[in-house]
């Protein structure tokens, strides 16, 4: 095995396009740190630039016999740039997403608790417009949770009453949510 660390960069380069992995180990180690070092002092972050330092270099065992470099050092530091960029642009992206699907969810909870408002209101605003008795006998079912025997002895209504004026409400109710349905569609 011949010292790798003696050639020059463009007898490494012959011996990389020929797919020699010592030459491509030999490279890897000679400029490693200083392509760390351009990749830290863009992102400021050492696992991302290792990332990044380590795609250039698969970027480039991969293509090595496409690829026409005069200078290596200078190459592999613009691929570094280049890399950097990309990996800002694409963080910088998945930011927008996250923060616009947030954004939207956001803006989705709020409708919908504006929907609630407005339907509670509405409701609301139709169970006062029902006949007396059939509003009584709704609030006493609904909101003070009465049965149906305790809200005829508290209306001296027989039960059959105070379920013909429970029907008469909900069947009302149920007509005004149908009149609003297409509000929430």
């Amino acid at each position: 095995m011949r010292n790798y660390s003696t050639l020059t960069e463009e007898e490494l380069l012959i011996r990389l396009q020929a797919g020699n992995e010592d030459a491509f180990t030999e490279i890897y180690n000679r400029y490693w740190e200083k392509l760390l070092a351009i990749g830290y002092y863009h992102v400021r972050d050492q696992q991302a630039a290792e990332d990044i330092v380590h795609e250039v270099m698969i970027s480039l065992w991969m293509r090595k016999r496409d690829l026409t470099i005069n200078s290596l050092q200078a190459y592999l530091a613009t691929a570094v740039k280049f890399a950097v960029f990309k990996s800002i642009t694409r963080n910088k992206r998945r930011r927008e997403i996250i923060e616009g699907q947030a954004l939207s969810e956001h803006i989705s909870d709020i409708e919908e608790k504006l929907d609630a408002k407005f339907l509670h209101a509405y409701m609301l605003g139709a169970i006062e417009e029902l006949p007396e008795k059939a509003r009584l006998v709704f609030n006493y079912s609904r909101v003070e949770e009465l049965t149906i025997s305790e809200i005829a002895s508290k209306m001296d209504l027989s039960p059959k009453a105070v379920e013909y004026h429970m029907t008469k409400a909900l069947r009302a109710l149920r007509e005004t949510l149908k009149k609003i349905k297409s509000f929430f569609i």
